[in-house]
């Protein structure tokens, strides 16, 4: 595993490729940004298009008039693993007016379309996490439902990491409730209850987790879920499994989200055995981390929110606590 000077080293030079650009990049989920976007015809086309530019280890995006982006989520991850003041001045700038934070681009998901800036949950969990500030007004007004928490506005998806990082942030065990009476029987969750959104997966379980522990509810099925995903997720080599019934693709948010869940349940040496497999497969030189490894090729694109600002968090995270 890298030693933590070797792991500080690789956090700075990520600082420092990541200012050099303004904190701005491009998105695995920008595709819609494109002018040619504006033809396509519903959701089907949507979410096609999102997808080519989501998997292509090709970077089309300056052929479609892509450009990169400032994106409030990755602003709240670099400030909080930087303490920064001024990025949490840049943050609180990209505030939207009906107090929540949003994607800087449109996007199609399996339940709804959202367009570009629409405030919803996970960017604005994490922003006020990074500011300190109360973001419960704007969730009770436009996300709150019956006992549980939802995206967006004007929507109705039942996501159990939407809801338990809102539970979390608003302080309502009655919503964090809900999603531990889904818990499965081996510990995990479905992504949601939605037919089409059956599946488990590691990162979002991982958010699941983190949510929990930071509220303090529900230990037993904390630590259920924590043993679930432990044994399910990781391989012998601690590199990241992306579902509970397939391994590929290697992904870097698994391993940021990874760091980050061990550190969560005080397994410190595992997070950086993560860390470690981290750099050694998917770090650049150039001072970045990529996004995949699938099967057949490596995905070697720079994401600024997906990949950068998640593991720049997350090693600032693993480094803090070095000496505790």
């Amino acid at each position: 595993m890298p030693a933590v000077d070797s792991t500080r080293n690789i956090c700075q030079r990520l600082h420092e490729f990541c200012a050099a650009r303004e904190w701005r990049g491009i998105d695995p989920y920008d595709g819609l940004t494109s002018p040619l976007a504006t033809f396509l015809p519903g959701k089907f086309f949507r979410q096609a298009w999102t997808q080519l530019h989501r998997r292509s280890p090709v970077n089309l995006r300056s052929l479609c008039g892509i450009k990169p982006q400032l994106n409030s989520m990755a602003v709240a991850l670099f400030a909080m693993g930087s303490g920064d003041p001024k990025l949490r001045e840049l943050l609180l700038s990209l505030r939207n007016a009906d107090g929540g934070w949003g994607y800087p681009f449109p996007w199609q998901s399996r339940a709804f379309f959202a367009p570009a800036n629409t405030s919803n949950l996970i960017c604005t969990a994490l922003a006020a996490k990074a500011l300190g500030c109360d973001a419960r007004e704007f969730v009770e007004k436009n996300l709150l439902r019956d006992g549980w928490i939802s995206y967006i506005a004007g929507s109705n998806t039942q996501v159990h990491n939407i809801n338990m990082m809102g539970a979390t942030l608003i302080g309502r065990r009655d919503c964090m409730d809900w999603s531990v009476k889904r818990q499965r029987p081996d510990g995990s969750w479905w992504y949601g209850e939605a037919e089409n959104q059956r599946w488990i997966d590691n990162f979002h379980t991982g958010y699941n987790l983190v949510a929990l522990r930071e509220s303090g509810w529900f230990p037993e099925a904390a630590q259920r879920g924590f043993e679930y995903w432990n044994r399910t997720f990781w391989t012998t080599d601690f590199a990241p499994r992306y579902c509970h019934d397939r391994t590929y693709p290697l992904d870097i948010q698994c391993c940021a989200q990874g760091i980050l869940t061990y550190l969560a349940f005080g397994q410190r040496d595992k997070a950086e055995r993560v860390a470690a497999w981290a750099v050694e497969n998917l770090w650049d030189a150039r001072g970045f981390f990529w996004y995949q490894r699938t099967r057949w090729f490596t995905n070697r694109l720079c994401y600024m929110r997906w990949a950068q600002a998640w593991m720049y968090y997350a090693l600032a995270k693993l480094n803090e606590t070095e000496n505790r």
